[in-house]
């Protein structure tokens, strides 16, 4: 499925609760581990705007014993989803990486979102 493209002027992390600035890698790992910790409902999505690699963000929640970990990428006529379960750690990692790097590693490992 193909989501309609967007335009940013910031890149944001978002939670539940709040949205930021992601000015740090620390805020960004503040609220990821916020929703490792509270479980439940609570989300994060991580947006850049200056990206390299076609990744627009990358987003996750708790599910089951796990976390799924969603890609927003971009293509010429909108936005693909995809989607992979992870742990904890790999889910950090996830965030860490698409942070410093505005990449994501293997995302042949990521299937597609089906609604």
């Amino acid at each position: 499925m193909l989501f309609e493209k967007s335009k940013y002027t910031r890149s944001t992390v978002r939670t539940q609760n709040e949205e930021k600035t992601a000015d740090s890698w620390q805020t960004v790992l503040d609220c990821v581990n916020f929703m490792i910790a509270e479980g439940g409902e609570e989300f994060v999505v991580l947006t850049l705007t200056d990206i390299k690699h076609n990744i627009r963000y990358v987003q996750s929640a708790p599910v089951g014993d796990g976390f799924t970990v969603e890609l927003g990428i971009e293509e010429e006529n909108g936005t693909r989803l995809v989607e992979r379960l992870c742990s904890a750690e790999e889910c950090v990692e996830v965030f860490r990486e698409f942070y410093d790097t505005s990449d994501v590693s293997n995302i042949d490992e990521y299937s597609e979102v089906e609604f």
